[in-house]
């Protein structure tokens, strides 16, 4: 089946954008012809892609072309700057808040000499990231899923440790005994509903979540979930590195810690930008000790 690269980018457009209308702004045409040309890749495809909704949204065949739209679009660019040196790139990556907010920082440095590429990174749970993966939304994403998604390649970039901790106030009201039969009154603090972390510790330590009487937090921030548990508003999980940085904070018992396996998958496209993109990400992850628990 040949689709019209053009039909395809504006199919992107149109996505990336919320509406027929942002798109048209975005690609410089009137609307009507945004329109017409999502019609008539729907016509080739032989389906409706789009819910014509605010914001539109992929149908589960749209998902598919998406993805492929955005791997066409890739090489496109990719290719066009080989013949005239001239554009920039643009690449979207899924990352967990917890490695935004460590490992990754020194990555910037090395991004801001890409000055011929438009960086989008979309925060996203490393649970579930791979789900931006295969719709097509991003290229690349940093998950803790080994399996590759169809058409895609993986490498691990190590683990993440993540301690017990707490302010010295919960830690000596709470937890005197730094036994596990101390969480039972204790406050705790999680990142968000999606966050696993606290009561798999819990499990590990032969406790039922359920029977937590304490209260629980939500912090959706990785360095104000850090902040709150060093207010003393409760416990919880903290990672190895931002305990570094923030010596208030007490690791609750040496064995209360689980690791985090961290992998990047991405298009296995003969791309020089996403093989640029997975190199600095080894090495940012090598050097903050990532590795070390591999």
């Amino acid at each position: 089946m040949n689709i019209d690269l053009e039909h395809l980018q504006t199919f992107l457009a149109v996505v990336d954008a919320g509406s027929f209308d942002d798109a048209s702004i975005d690609l410089g045409v009137t609307a009507s012809a945004v329109s017409q040309r999502i019609k008539a890749l729907e016509n080739k495809v032989g389906t409706v892609l789009l819910i014509r909704s605010r914001p539109v949204v992929p149908t589960q065949q749209g998902s598919r072309v998406l993805r492929y739209a955005r791997q066409m679009t890739a090489l496109g660019v990719e290719f066009a700057r080989e013949l005239s040196q001239l554009g920039h790139q643009r690449l979207s990556i899924g990352v967990n808040a917890d490695s935004l907010a460590t490992w990754l920082t020194p990555v910037f440095a090395e991004l801001a000499t890409w000055s011929d590429v438009s960086l989008e990174i979309l925060r996203t749970d490393e649970n579930i990231s791979l789900e931006l993966l295969r719709s097509g939304r991003v290229s690349a994403v940093v998950t803790n899923n080994a399996d590759p998604a169809q058409g895609c390649t993986v490498r691990k970039l190590g683990s993440m440790r993540y301690f017990a901790a707490a302010g010295s106030d919960v830690a000596d009201l709470y937890f005197a005994s730094r036994g596990a039969p101390d969480f039972v009154h204790a406050p705790m603090v999680v990142f968000d509903r999606e966050d696993p972390l606290q009561h798999q510790l819990l499990e590990n330590l032969g406790m039922n979540p359920s029977g937590l009487q304490g209260r629980i937090c939500m912090i959706p921030d990785s360095w104000q979930f850090v902040r709150a548990i060093q207010a003393g508003i409760g416990w919880g999980m903290v990672p190895e590195q931002q305990l570094r940085d923030v010596p208030e904070l007490i690791k609750l018992n040496a064995q209360w810690h689980i690791d985090v396996p961290l992998y990047l998958q991405r298009w296995s496209l003969q791309s020089p930008l996403l093989e640029r993109l997975e190199a600095i990400l080894i090495t940012a992850a090598q050097e903050n000790g990532l590795d070390l628990l591999a």
